[in-house]
């Protein structure tokens, strides 16, 4: 039996979360705003080929854009599909309201 794609989207998404390298590619993508590929891989002291590898697993799970421009790859948080997969989250989870769940953690 197949899955159907749907069931992998929010996986997907949340896998791009689940390495501490992708993490800092967010965390830079977070302070610059939009960065070109080599420049992440010079701020990260990491090869192109292995920063295009994670951004790959990043955009698929819909975490980051990019965009060409001639020979440069510039990517950014995808911050609206970010707010969507949480909402898809809190959803699957039942989480009506996030200020209830603080108050039922006493956070």
């Amino acid at each position: 039996m197949f899955i159907q794609k749907e069931r992998h989207e929010l996986p997907d998404h949340f896998l791009g979360f689940a390495n501490p390298t992708r993490l800092r590619i967010l965390q830079r993508l977070g302070e610059a705003g939009e960065e070109n590929v080599n420049d992440l891989a010079v701020h990260l002291h990491m090869s192109q080929p292995r920063i295009s590898w994670h951004l790959r697993m990043l955009r698929v799970g819909g975490v980051i854009r990019t965009r060409r421009e001639g020979r440069q790859v510039y990517c950014s948080l995808d911050i609206e599909n970010i707010g969507r997969e949480r909402a898809r989250l809190d959803q699957l989870l039942g989480i009506k309201d996030r200020a209830n769940v603080r108050e039922e953690v006493r956070a």
